[in-house]
């Protein structure tokens, strides 16, 4: 395989335990071993392929690159439906405070294999929504099994399109920082009412300046190009040094 023939734009989601580091070394034993376990069996009902799935794994969460013939709008609605389903079946059974509680999140962006899993935007951008202020928060004031959040992309071209049974009133529309990230997203924790949780970044970034117009040709210069001259450097082959107007081209 030539370099770059793994490249391509494609579905990843990414989850991660609530509280892992804080349990016994007993019960993150037993968390890595339910969680596949929870998401395998949520992904069979919702009719999806998970033995199909790229998966890197991180012990208390994964990050997951689906191939490209899973249906985004079933991973979108049934697939969290069935893993809400799960997570409640799993957690009757657990004693009060040991719950598996789980955020997820979903992002469709350019993804590469890499030495040690995955490289690209994608996986970048997914594991950040994962991570944002705002998902954990309103996992934590629900007090819910499952927190999702989707990335502007998969929103705008799923849910709010209508490809899927899912309310688009239900979801928060939120702006998350994660280190060099800022994006839009859509937090939905599922059958609970998130519009009057006091989430952070909760604010539409500001549209950026537009950028400033180029400086009127002068002479000798026709739509941005030097007329009847080559350029190379700061000089004019054959000519004398150019002095470029608002800055370096």
């Amino acid at each position: 395989m030539a370099e770059g023939d793994d490249f391509g734009r494609r579905l990843l989601a990414a989850v991660d335990v609530k509280g892992y580091s804080g349990n016994t070394a007993n019960w993150q034993k037993r968390i890595q071993e339910a969680l596949p376990l929870v998401l395998d069996r949520a992904g069979a009902r919702a009719g999806l392929e998970r033995a199909k799935w790229e998966i890197q794994d991180a012990g208390d969460g994964e990050l997951a690159v689906l191939p490209p013939g899973e249906p985004e709008p079933r991973v979108v609605d049934d697939y969290v439906r069935h893993l809400v389903a799960e997570l409640r079946r799993y957690n009757r059974d657990v004693p009060q405070g040991k719950e598996l509680r789980l955020r997820l999140a979903l992002h469709f962006g350019p993804t590469m294999r890499a030495a040690k899993g995955f490289s690209g935007g994608g996986p970048v951008v997914v594991s950040r929504l994962c991570d944002s202020p705002a998902l954990r928060i309103a996992l934590d004031q629900t007090g819910a099994a499952l927190a999702v959040v989707l990335s502007d992309g998969v929103f705008s071209e799923t849910v709010a399109q209508e490809h899927t049974s899912l309310d688009p009133t239900a979801f928060r529309k939120v702006v998350v920082r994660v280190k060099e990230l800022v994006q839009v997203a859509w937090i939905w924790v599922p059958e609970k009412d998130i519009g009057q949780l006091d989430l952070p970044d909760d604010a539409v970034p500001p549209t950026p300046d537009p950028p400033p117009r180029p400086a009127a040709a002068g002479p000798g210069v026709v739509h941005g190009h030097f007329a009847n001259a080559h350029v190379r450097a700061d000089k004019v082959v054959g000519g004398d040094e150019i002095t470029y107007l608002g800055g370096r081209p």
